[in-house]
């Protein structure tokens, strides 16, 4: 748990592509508290999960756009009126609380007898179960995608990334990957060189 400290989420973020400033705000913030980072690790803000999010949602995940829009605006709606402010401005005391209470709800299916209640608070379960699912992937999947800047992400948990293999050493129980050097999957598409074979006519 945080502090109590208030967050400062007005720096400006890189350029996006799908998500607006304030959008992309409300879910870097709700990411740094699901991977929090302190002095010693970083954590979902500096991994740029939130870059992964909006490229996903540019692409490969864009029938999730209205989904994501919409459970924004109700998100920091149910915010404002739990704690008069945005997510972002609030302590880590407080967007813990916050974040805790939505993931109690329990997710059910909705039907034409469900009132706006039992909507809401089913639109809010189901939207950060997803942040947080694309919040993992976002930290600890290849930075290809967009996420896991600089393999921070890797280095927090001790992957060693896209790796060709291992020696028999290195599969040792007990030795220490900190030894193997991070791949990404761009640095083995580097290193690829096909075999080329000449075919004499």
């Amino acid at each position: 748990m945080g502090e109590g400290k208030a967050m400062n989420r007005n720096e400006e973020l890189p350029v996006l592509m799908f998500l607006n400033q304030e959008e992309a705000r409300t879910i870097e913030a709700i990411a740094s508290r699901i991977i929090p980072s302190d002095e010693t690790r970083p954590g979902a803000k500096e991994a740029g999960a939130v870059i992964y999010i909006d490229q996903s949602l540019a692409g490969y995940f864009r029938h999730l756009q209205t989904f994501y829009r919409q459970g924004i605006i109700e998100f920091e709606s149910f915010c404002r009126e739990k704690f008069g402010l945005a997510f972002k401005n609030l302590t880590e005391e407080q967007q813990d609380q916050l974040l805790l209470s939505i993931e109690k709800i329990e997710i059910v299916d909705i039907t034409d007898s469900s009132d706006d209640i039992e909507k809401r608070e089913n639109l809010l379960a189901q939207f950060f179960a997803v942040v947080h699912e694309h919040t993992m992937e976002g930290t600890f999947g290849d930075p290809l995608y967009g996420g896991n800047r600089d393999a921070v992400g890797w280095n927090l948990i001790g992957f060693p990334g896209a790796q060709w293999g291992y020696t028999p050493e290195q599969m040792t129980l007990g030795f220490d990957v900190n030894q193997i050097k991070v791949k990404t999957l761009s640095d083995i598409q580097k290193e690829y060189k096909p075999v080329v074979t000449e075919v004499k006519l």
